[in-house]
C-alpha cells in the first residue's frame, strides 16, 4: 500500500488510521482524501504493526480492504486488541466488503453480529433521521447508482442501531452503529469512499447526491468521533433484528390487530385472505386469543366488498374469536359516513357472532356496530369494548355501564378514530381540522365523539390498559401513554397501512404478552413479505401498570412505584403522553380516507 502523506491539521484533529484498496471494479480509493478534507489527521493503518500502537481516534477500513494481502492475518492477530481499543472510547468504521471474502466482520465483540450477503440495491433510506451522523446527508431516500447504491448489503444484524436501510425503510441494514464499552463500531454497505462505477449506471444527479452525502457524512464523522472520545455521544438504541422480532417468548400469548383492510376488500382480496389464513396457521405458535379489526373493513360499503370481508374473516370462525369496530368507510352511501347505514350486519349476522363463547353483548341486539367481548389470558380477565365510528353519546354511556359492571376486568378499547399521527388524541375542540379526518368533520348523523371525548368520558374513568385505532394516514403511526383516574397507564396506539403499496402490503400488528404479566411487545408484521418493520414507531415494548388483581378507585393505593413505565426503541415524553418519534413519512401519497 502506498504510504499516505499527512495533512497539516490543528492539534485538536482526530487521528484516522486508514486501510484502503483500489479494487478491480471501481479502481479507486478516496477515504484518505475525504477524511483529510473533513479535518482528520490521516495515517496509514500498518498491517505489520499491532493494534496496540494505535492512539485515540478512528480506524477506517475502506471498501473491499479485506481483500488486501495480509488483512486476514492481521485480523486474526489483532481482532481482540481492536475490540479493546474501541471499548476505550474510540471509533471503528468499515465500508462495504465482498461477502465472499468477509461475510461477518471479525472484530465484532460479543452481542454484536452482522452478516453481509451478495445482493445490491439501487437506493438507500435514512431511517434514523435525527442521528448526528445523518445530519445534512439528504434523503430520506437516496440513489446514487441504478444498481449499486448499496453494494454487498447486510441481511440482518443484532445489537446495532440501524441508521440507513436498503431500498425501503423496512429493508436490510445499509449503515448501522454498535456500542462496545465507551466506543462505537460503524458498519456500512454504501461505498461512499469509491468512484461510482460503471458510470453508465449513474442515476440523474447521482454524482451530486453522492458528493453531498460524502461531504456531510465525513464532516459529521469528524464531530462524532470527538463526541465519542469525550463521552458526549448519545446512547445507541439497538434496532430489533428480523430474527429477534420473529422470536416468541415461551409462555406468552398474543392479540392481532387488523387496521384498515379497506383496500384489500376493494382491490386486493388475496392480501385479506393472507392475513386471516396466517392468523389461523399461527394460532397455536403465538397462542392468539383474539383478533381486533380496527375499522374500515371495506372502502365503499358495497355488497361486493362486504362479501370479500366476510369470506376472509370467516376463516377465523371456530379458530380465533374476533371483534370488529366499523370505520367511516363502512357507513353511508359509498362509504361517505353521512349516515349510519351499513351492510355490516347483513354479512356478519348477529346470531352467528353472538354464538362465540367470548361474546359478551351489544349496544343493540341484532347489530354488531358496538359490542363487548370477555376472555381470560395470562392470569388476567380481559374485556374488549368495540365501538362504532365516532361513537354517539348513547353508545359511550352504554360502554361506561359495561365497564362498571366488569370492574374485575382489564379493558381494551378498539374504535376507528382515536389517536392521531402526531401522537396526540383526536381533539376537535383544541385542533379542529388541523388534525385531518376528525370524526366531527364528516357530519355523521346522530353526533360523534372523538379521541379526547372518549378519553374524558370513558377511558380515563375505567380500568383500560389499551386503546387501539386505525383511520389516520400521514405515516400511519402514533402512540400516547396517559394516566387514568386510577393512576395507571393507558397505552393508546394508532396503526394504519392502507397508503402503502398494494393497500398495505399485508402488514398487521402483533401484541405479544409476556408470561410475566406486564411486558407487551408490539410488532408490525407483513404476511405478504414475511417481514417485520424494525422502526421504533412500529416495533416497541410497553409495560402494563395494571395489577393482575382488579383495581378500583376505592381500592387503589397511590404511592411510590405506581408511576407508569414505557419502554420503547426511541425517546419519550410529551405533556399529553409519550411519543415515539416518527422516523419516516408517507404523507406525499394520495389515498381516499
Amino acid at each position: 500500500m502506498v504510504p499516505l502523506a499527512l495533512a497539516v491539521v490543528s492539534q485538536s484533529a482526530s487521528v484516522a488510521y486508514v486501510l484502503e484498496h483500489e479494487d478491480q471494479w471501481t479502481k479507486s480509493a478516496h477515504a484518505s482524501t475525504l477524511l483529510r478534507a473533513a479535518g482528520f489527521e490521516v495515517r496509514a493503518l500498518s498491517l505489520e504493526s499491532p493494534a496496540s500502537v494505535l492512539v485515540d481516534g478512528v480506524v477506517v477500513l475502506g471498501s473491499f480492504s479485506s481483500e488486501i494481502p495480509g488483512y486476514a492475518a492481521y485480523m486474526q492477530a489483532n481482532a481482540q486488541k481492536l475490540r479493546e481499543w474501541v471499548a476505550k472510547g474510540n471509533v471503528l468504521v468499515q465500508f462495504t466488503q465482498a461477502d465472499q471474502i468477509e461475510a461477518s466482520p471479525p472484530f465484532l465483540p460479543a452481542g454484536l453480529t452482522a452478516k453481509r450477503v451478495d445482493p445490491d440495491y439501487a437506493s438507500t433510506f435514512v431511517v434514523s433521521l435525527e442521528h448526528p451522523l445523518m445530519s445534512g446527508v439528504g434523503g430520506p431516500q437516496l440513489s446514487f447508482h441504478a444498481a449499486r447504491t448499496v453494494w454487498e448489503a447486510f441481511s440482518d444484524q443484532r445489537g446495532f442501531q440501524v441508521l440507513m436501510s436498503s431500498q425501503s425503510p423496512e429493508g436490510g441494514p445499509a449503515m448501522m452503529e454498535g456500542a462496545t464499552g465507551r466506543g462505537r463500531i460503524l458498519l456500512t454497505s454504501i461505498p461512499i469512499d469509491k468512484t461510482i462505477a460503471p458510470v453508465e449506471g449513474l442515476t440523474p444527479d447521482g454524482t451530486a447526491a453522492l458528493d453531498k452525502f460524502r461531504a456531510a457524512f465525513f464532516k459529521n464523522l469528524s464531530a462524532y468521533v470527538g463526541s465519542v472520545r469525550e463521552g458526549r455521544a448519545a446512547a445507541v438504541v439497538p434496532t430489533p433484528s428480523q430474527a429477534e422480532l420473529a422470536e416468541v417468548e415461551p409462555g406468552s400469548w398474543s392479540l392481532i390487530a387488523l387496521p384498515d383492510t379497506q383496500m384489500y376488500a376493494e382491490s386486493y382480496p388475496g392480501l385479506f385472505y393472507s392475513q386471516t389464513s396466517w392468523i389461523v396457521l399461527n394460532k397455536k405458535r403465538l397462542d392468539i386469543k383474539y383478533v381486533l379489526q380496527l375499522g374500515d373493513i371495506t372502502n365503499r360499503n358495497t355488497r361486493e366488498q362486504w362479501k370479500v370481508a366476510r369470506e376472509s374473516m370467516s376463516l377465523l370462525h371456530g379458530v380465533v374469536p374476533y371483534a370488529i369496530a366499523p370505520g367511516n368507510h363502512d357507513f353511508g352511501p359509498g362509504g361517505n359516513a353521512k349516515t349510519r347505514e351499513t351492510f355490516f350486519n347483513e354479512y356478519f349476522p348477529f346470531e352467528e357472532e353472538a354464538a362465540m363463547p367470548t361474546f359478551g353483548g351489544a349496544y343493540r341486539r341484532g347489530q354488531l356496530e358496538n359490542t363487548y367481548h370477555l376472555f381470560e389470558a395470562g392470569g388476567r380477565k380481559w374485556i374488549v369494548i368495540s365501538l362504532e365510528w365516532g361513537p354517539r353519546d348513547s353508545v359511550v354511556d352504554w360502554a361506561k355501564q359495561v365497564m362498571t359492571r366488569h370492574k374485575d376486568r382489564t379493558g381494551i378499547l378498539i374504535t376507528h378514530a382515536y389517536v392521531y399521527s402526531d401522537s396526540t388524541r383526536y381533539d376537535w375542540k383544541q385542533f379542529a381540522d388541523h388534525q385531518h379526518w376528525n370524526p366531527y368533520a364528516y357530519g355523521t348523523e346522530g353526533g360523534v365523539n372523538d379521541g379526547e371525548d372518549l378519553w374524558q368520558k370513558l377511558v380515563k374513568r375505567h380500568n383500560f390498559a389499551f386503546a387501539l385505532n386505525g383511520h389516520v394516514l400521514n405515516d400511519g403511526t402514533g402512540y400516547v401513554a396517559s394516566k387514568n383516574d386510577l393512576g395507571l397507564t393507558v397505552h393508546q396506539v394508532l396503526a394504519n397501512y392502507q397508503f402503502r403499496t398494494l393497500g398495505g402490503e399485508g402488514y398487521l400488528r402483533i401484541l405479544e404478552f409476556s408470561p410475566n404479566g406486564r411486558t407487551v411487545r408490539i410488532k408490525a408484521y407483513s404476511t405478504l413479505y414475511d417481514r417485520f418493520m424494525t422502526a421504533a414507531d412500529q416495533s416497541f415494548v410497553v409495560s402494563l401498570d395494571q395489577s393482575l388483581e382488579p383495581a378500583t378507585l376505592d381500592s387503589l393505593k397511590f404511592g411510590p412505584g405506581k408511576s407508569p413505565r414505557f419502554e420503547a426503541l426511541a425517546g419519550m415524553s410529551e405533556p399529553r403522553g409519550t411519543r415515539i418519534p416518527v422516523l419516516h413519512s408517507h404523507s406525499g401519497r394520495t389515498h381516499t380516507h
